[in-house]
């Protein structure tokens, strides 16, 4: 298993069952899990929304294009993740290698903190999925190193988004699913990808 991800709703963990359940099946070729339809233009139109609103932000700078790559990439793997518990090795390693060439040539003095950082989160949820299988997947902790190396010192405010946020959610389905809820699971990647955006506009 390499890419499914899933967070169990409540302690412990129990998102096991599907992730082990996902990694048995085939693997599905990209062009079979990429939106279509509804999904597809709602993909598209957050994606263009998020590449304005960063250039009209930041203006054209270096942190500007780190967001041209890091938030359509955010957005698709968002809803790959939603629908399929998937987050494609094709889509996630070639937009980090997209995004560290971009922090090489618009910000080289920050090129070691990015480094830095992808490697921490990366590594971080590697092991975290390694030692505690059922907690988060290696899809997380590939994402994760995206995250790093494209935020830099910004990696530990958008992780903190992040798990604020997936604790709410795991917390309502609680409260509204009572214990039936310990058998649900949610993907992480998901949140991974709110607390990025977030946290890449507090910059």
């Amino acid at each position: 298993m390499t890419e499914t991800t899933a967070a169990a709703v409540s302690p412990p963990p129990t998102a096991t069952e599907g992730r082990e359940g996902a990694a048995a099946r085939p693997r599905p070729p990209l062009r079979e899990i990429l939106p279509r339809g509804a999904r597809a233009v709602a993909v598209v139109v957050v994606s263009a929304a998020l590449v304005v609103a960063d250039f009209l932000h930041f203006g054209v700078t270096g942190w500007a294009f780190i967001g041209l790559v890091l938030c359509p990439v955010l957005v698709l793997l968002t809803a790959i993740d939603l629908e399929h518990r998937l987050l494609p090795n094709v889509i996630v390693l070639p937009a980090s290698l997209a995004v560290i060439a971009v922090v090489a040539a618009a910000q080289p003095h920050h090129l070691v903190t990015h480094l830095v950082a992808g490697v921490a989160l990366g590594g971080f949820f590697f092991a975290s999925a390694s030692f505690f299988p059922g907690s988060i997947g290696f899809g997380d902790a590939k994402l994760g190193l995206l995250i790093g190396l494209a935020l830099g010192s910004q990696t530990f405010p958008a992780v903190e988004i992040a798990l604020l946020s997936v604790l709410v959610v795991a917390l309502w389905i609680v409260f509204t699913q009572g214990a039936a809820a310990r058998k649900k699971t949610i993907a992480f990647g998901p949140f991974l990808a709110l607390g990025a955006v977030v946290g890449f506009f507090l910059a």
